[in-house]
């Protein structure tokens, strides 16, 4: 009967807006009791103070996370907002964790819908990042990052995102009011938090960008270095690995670069 209830109660607050005779309906499809339908009956009028509280403060935590997008999207957002619960819904008891479950339910959809412009969903997930990088841990103030061995992997803090974006959207105002649109081009960000609990942003190169996401994949480090130039279309010179080495110099003054670490045991010495 608990289950049943509680099935009543997430169609109720989740899908579309109820009528009396649709929460009747609801009891009979959840084969609720007669005694629990009707009570239920006689609270309707507060069963959709209950809906709206849920629904409202799911929205704040997204409104928290991502105003400038939802403030672009006007009126679609709360369309696309309703087809998320109601076609998917949150799993998780954080709501650190609503927006992004929202963002992966929407991304594919905006692609395809011509009401959306074609940069938001790089503003909306690049915005998403400030609280998700603000929960994640970060590596103490007073930590001295190990010289790097080549033959061996990099490791890194957990604390960062490495994102790929078709649109600059990390220049544009934080203004909530601007509607300016984002240069379109190819960008490489780490973000990242810091020593001092602050997230910040860095740009990368291409090919900067190619040896932070082999290290996140474990590579050694020469093997890193060697796969993003080659992916970059690079010639490995001199230059080159001179700046690898100021990259990962920066890296380790941000906190971002710990120390070596073992390489998997699949990758041959380089």
């Amino acid at each position: 009967m608990q289950e049943a209830l509680e099935r009543v109660f997430a169609d109720l607050v989740l899908g579309a807006e109820p009528t009396p005779s649709a929460l009747l309906e609801l009891c009979r499809r959840h084969a609720l009791g007669q005694e629990d339908t009707l009570a239920l009956a006689d609270s309707f009028e507060r069963l959709l103070v209950y809906r709206e509280l849920v629904r409202g403060n799911l929205r704040e935590a997204i409104q928290l996370s991502i105003p400038r997008s939802m403030a672009r999207l006007g009126p679609l957002f709360d369309e696309y907002f309703a087809r998320f619960l109601q076609e998917r819904a949150p799993s998780s008891h954080y709501l650190r964790d609503v927006t992004s479950e929202l963002l992966d339910f929407c991304l594919p959809l905006w692609r395809s819908d011509p009401r959306v412009p074609t940069y938001l969903g790089d503003l909306a997930r690049h915005e998403s990042l400030h609280i998700e990088v603000s929960a994640l841990p970060a590596p103490a103030r007073d930590h001295v990052a190990a010289p790097l061995s080549l033959d061996q992997a990099v490791d890194l803090a957990p604390a960062l995102r490495l994102m790929h974006y078709r649109h600059a959207v990390h220049e544009l105002p934080e203004a909530e009011s601007d509607r300016s649109e984002p240069p379109a081009r190819e960008v490489g960000l780490l973000v990242y938090r810091s020593p001092e609990h602050d997230v910040r942003y860095l740009e990368l190169s291409p090919l900067a960008h190619g040896i932070v996401e082999r290290l996140l994949q474990q590579q050694p480090l020469a093997h890193a270095i060697q796969g993003a130039a080659a992916g970059a279309e690079t010639p490995l010179t001199e230059a080159v690995l001179e700046g690898a080495a100021r990259l990962l110099a920066d890296l380790a003054e941000r906190g971002v670069v710990r120390g070596p670490k073992p390489a998997p045991a699949s990758w041959p010495a380089a």
